[in-house]
């Protein structure tokens, strides 16, 4: 399912670089932002499925 999310949503070097240092820094932050998302998401489902292995063992 995350992995269908990420897919779904996030479009790792999308676009064609050039010689254009502005555009390249732009999507560069770009994918950084994408990334940083990424690893919260995934820390998130992380947390998720640690709780819900706590709630079977009580």
């Amino acid at each position: 399912m995350l992995e269908k999310y990420v897919d779904d949503h996030f479009h790792f070097l999308d676009y064609a670089y050039d010689n254009d240092h502005d555009d390249d820094e732009e999507q560069l932050n770009h994918n950084t932002n994408q990334i940083d998302m990424i690893e919260r998401l995934v820390s998130r489902k992380y947390e998720l499925d640690l709780w819900k292995e706590e709630i079977q063992h009580l």
